[in-house]
């Protein structure tokens, strides 16, 4: 590899310590490194210095810096030219990421040396439909109306109409974003390369409200009948992208983007759910 960009996550890594460490390193195996303008002038690193386009479009792999919440902003920059992304996690979780800061270097020497697996991960898009405008969004984990209150929601698939429901919203969730708000709010954990969405009631009002699973090819649409505090959004990845009004709706399909992430071990998913969710080694 000629080219490793470099995305840190300022929150997270104190002093900019470790992306340091990691452009040492990478120096050290005659790597050049890449690291968008403003984070590189904040960590002294100006001679690596580029564009944020030529970051995401010209890097051979990028190693993200941070959590999922990193990932997942890199992963909206990165989907347009289908760049590699590797995390190293300095957050909690970490679902998307591949190791930890004390394994950084063990990765790196993976991806030189080609040990190294991809997960394409599947992505959503979202067609908002208003009274005088569209708006499109994709998502790697989710699309949520929600924002407090009571929200009422009809939701079709495929022009099918499924119900009515009453509650704090509604999310639409990737396999990826399965284990996110989606699990948080009772939803059911989908295996990362499954071709499936999750639809999932925030909170709802009604007993019988059930997640509900169907196809990537199906075509999700939500239609906002009332709420009732004076705004709602339309939340993308966690983002508030888009104040809706009552008669907006939401169609959402599998994108043709998706997002590349590297694993340089050998976990399988199920392994990596038992260590980050419940806390527990192998048998």
């Amino acid at each position: 590899m000629k080219r490793i960009g470099i995305v840190p996550n300022p929150v997270r890594d104190n002093n900019f310590e470790t992306a340091k460490e990691l452009i040492g390193y990478l120096l050290s195996k005659g790597i050049f490194p890449a690291i968008e303008r403003e984070m590189a002038l904040s960590c002294g690193y100006e001679r690596f210095a580029v564009t944020e386009r030529d970051l995401y479009s010209k890097s051979d792999i990028i190693i993200v810096l941070g959590g999922d919440g990193t990932m997942l902003s890199a992963g909206m920059k990165a989907m347009k030219y289908s760049t590699l992304l590797l995390g190293i996690n300095l957050g909690h979780l970490g679902f998307l990421t591949d190791s930890d800061r004390n394994g950084m270097f063990a990765s790196v020497d993976k991806i030189l040396s080609g040990d190294y697996r991809i997960e394409k991960r599947m992505m959503i898009d979202a067609v908002i439909k208003k009274e005088q405008d569209i708006e499109r969004f994709t998502a790697l984990n989710e699309v949520g109306v929600y924002m407090g209150g009571v929200v009422n929601t009809a939701v079709y698939v495929n022009d099918e109409y499924i119900d009515n429901f009453n509650g704090d919203g509604i999310l639409v969730s990737t396999p990826t974003g399965s284990t996110a708000y989606n699990l948080a709010a009772g939803g059911p954990i989908l295996k990362a390369d499954s071709n499936m969405i999750a639809i999932t009631p925030i909170c709802p009002h009604m007993l019988h409200a059930r997640s509900i699973v169907v196809g990537a090819s199906d075509i999700v649409k939500i239609s906002v009948k009332s709420f009732t505090y004076n705004s709602l959004k339309a939340v993308i990845d966690g983002k508030q992208a888009s104040p809706l009004m009552a008669g907006d709706t939401l169609t959402i399909r599998k994108s043709h983007y998706h997002t590349n992430i590297v694993k340089t071990n050998n976990l399988g998913f199920y392994d990596v759910l038992r260590n980050k969710m419940f806390g527990r080694e192998g048998r």
